[in-house]
């Protein structure tokens, strides 16, 4: 259940949210993405300017992603009260090792009662349990846009469309690039801007490649991973954005705001994404905002700021996540 604010240029004031998504700054904000600048004409295929000149490639509707085969659909176990790892991984039959591996796991006195854990699938005998490549659910990439600096780099943004009637987690998004004849020249992979992806939601996701590839024609992008998720749950908590207003200050188009904690007990990270849009409704870029040096304690607020490039900028859109 993303917290969500929609303002205009002149800047509006608040609504109340409750959760809201992982964010990957500072508390005073960071570029995450480049503008991109209007296309004539919108399409997956341009022709590729001299470096330099901002290069636009858009997907103008949102494409159902086709789901790949996977191997084998990922077994999601909770943990519960007195659960230890050993005990988790003699239930289903994998290894410690293996469970660890795959979560990330560094210290199993950390297991904490509600998180969700990947469950490896048994490898042949004596082989290693390996982890499952999870099954990737439908969902929609809108707004892709790429430009070129003219420091050589080319940025990459979008959005991926939650259309599924349960959340998302682990939601990846492979970006290539491609010459005129269709062939890949090179791709990324990046990460939606907000953890859990919330039923008809959406979270947007940038890619900065350091070099523009000769031969570049035009951009494509897909959903890779993206799992079901009991979130929000324990791990998440109500978060409330208590205001936000935006204006044009010089070049700049800023947001300013506050968020507080609505649960009853302190939120270890608070995440703020702030995302632009021109008056189509079409993502010009995001800046990115986490709180977490200290707890944020209950009832406690966050003050927030967010700059970017005021020009093209009609509307912008507040996202906000809590993590106990």
């Amino acid at each position: 259940m993303a917290a969500l604010w929609r303002g205009s240029a002149r800047g509006e004031r608040g609504r109340r949210g409750i959760l809201a998504l992982v964010l990957i700054t500072t508390a005073c904000g960071r570029v995450v993405s480049e503008r991109p600048a209007p296309s004539p004409s919108p399409g997956f295929t341009s022709t590729v300017p001299p470096m330099g000149t901002p290069v636009v490639v858009r997907v103008p509707t949102p494409t159902p992603i086709p789901t790949p085969t996977p191997s084998p659909t990922p077994i999601i176990y909770v943990v519960q009260p007195g659960d230890t790892l050993y005990s988790i991984a003699l239930k289903y039959g994998v290894s410690v090792s293996a469970l660890q591996e795959a979560n990330g796991i560094t210290d199993p006195a950390l297991l904490q009662i509600g998180q969700e854990l990947v469950i490896p699938a048994p490898g042949p005998e004596g082989e290693p349990a390996r982890p499952p490549t999870p099954t990737p659910m439908p969902l929609l990439i809108q707004g892709l846009g790429c430009t070129a600096s003219a420091l050589g780099s080319l940025s990459c943004v979008g959005e991926v469309v939650n259309p599924q009637p349960h959340p998302m987690r682990n939601v990846q998004v492979q970006i290539v690039l491609r010459n005129g004849e269709g062939q890949e020249l090179t791709a990324g992979i990046a990460g939606t801007s907000l953890d859990i992806l919330v039923s008809g939601g959406r979270s947007p996701f940038a890619l900065v490649f350091n070099t523009v590839p000769p031969g570049y024609a035009r951009v494509d992008a897909r959903v890779i991973r993206a799992e079901p998720t009991q979130e929000p749950g324990n791990r998440y908590g109500p978060v409330e954005l208590a205001q936000a207003e935006g204006r044009v200050e010089g070049t700049d188009f800023v947001v300013r705001g506050q968020v507080r904690n609505a649960d009853a007990g302190p939120m270890r990270r608070i995440n703020v994404v702030v995302a632009f849009y021109d008056g189509h409704d079409q993502l010009l870029g995001f800046r990115q905002v986490v709180f977490s040096e200290e707890p944020t304690g209950p009832g406690a607020t966050r003050d927030f700021e967010a700059r970017f490039a005021a020009a093209g900028v009609a509307t912008f859109r507040v996202f906000v996540e809590g993590q106990r």
